[in-house]
């Protein structure tokens, strides 16, 4: 005869756990147009903040408007972004590459690419926008309100070459290319090393570049920056971090002063100077490429 001891047998069936349905077309939509609002907020506290110090100081010079305007979205976009990265769905916790040689070289190379895609970039336009004059016309008086065509004094080169660019990749690469990964990748964050599926960052990071484009309000600019976007997207992934983002931005920036003294040298080897910058670029690429992929073994922390 079994003698039963109280508390023990055999455990009753458990119900399994019920499934959570799969979010839909509706999800993405939502965290779509949290991207298109995030853009939309990024402008406006911009024109808020020059309306503002327009009427509060009326002799206010335009190029320290635009200085203080940018330190705003700067400001905004930055605390943003930090509230979100802790969630991110691209962020690693160890930083590509890892080792400090590479992490130097890295930053050399994107320096370099970054002043070699400005001279592509300059050439190019300067053979295509001769096709279009209406478009010409309206894209000269932007870079003149802007402070790029002619020469630019340390607070506009400040402004355009390292506050630009951060806020810009804070706000683009942070938080709007985020909501849109969100849409993509509505499943929470996986472990710190997963990828997530390249399909699904393609289509994110398409339409992130696509909102950093239009957010120039111009044709000319969108359509490079839409480009440029999806280079800075990739280097987000690839490093896992948006300093290098940064880095290459205020790069490219940066050197619209150099084609001032570069323009007599190029004189009429445009078509040369374009064939070997995109051939120059296509190669600095494929370095950081290399230097952010880590080999078994050599992934130390940082």
């Amino acid at each position: 005869m079994e003698v039963g001891i109280p508390g023990e047998g055999p455990e009753p069936p458990q119900s399994p756990e019920p499934q959570r349905p799969r979010p839909g077309a509706g999800h993405a939509a939502r965290w779509a147009l949290a991207a298109v609002g995030a853009g939309f907020a990024y402008l406006l506290a911009q024109i808020v903040v020059l309306v503002a110090i327009e009427l509060a100081l009326p002799s206010t010079d335009i190029d320290r408007l635009a200085f203080v305007a940018t330190v705003a979205s700067l400001v905004l976009a930055a605390l943003w972004w930090r509230r979100l990265r802790p969630r991110a769905r691209l962020r690693r916790e160890t930083a590509r590459p890892s080792r400090p040689g590479r992490r130097i070289l890295l930053a050399c190379t994107l320096l370099v690419l970054g002043v070699v895609l400005q001279v592509t970039l300059s050439v190019a336009l300067t053979m295509v926008l001769p096709l279009f004059p209406e478009v010409m016309d309206f894209y000269l008086e932007l870079m003149e309100l802007a402070g790029v065509s002619g020469p630019t004094d340390l607070v506009t080169f400040v402004d355009l070459a390292v506050l630009a660019p951060a806020a810009e990749e804070a706000i683009c690469r942070g938080v709007i290319f985020e909501f849109c990964l969100r849409a993509t990748c509505p499943e929470p964050r996986p472990a710190a090393r997963d990828e997530v599926p390249a399909a699904r960052f393609w289509a994110a990071n398409v339409v992130q570049a696509l909102i950093f484009g239009i957010m120039h309000l111009n044709i000319v600019q969108g359509v490079y920056a839409f480009a440029l976007g999806l280079l800075l997207g990739w280097l987000v992934r690839r490093t896992g971090r948006l300093r290098a983002a940064v880095l290459l931005h205020m790069a490219v920036n940066g050197a619209s002063e150099l084609m001032g003294a570069l323009d007599p040298l190029l004189g009429d080897a445009l078509v040369p100077a374009l064939v070997v910058g995109g051939l120059a670029s296509a190669a600095l690429v494929w370095v950081v490429a290399h230097l952010t992929t880590e080999r078994p073994g050599n992934a130390d922390a940082v």
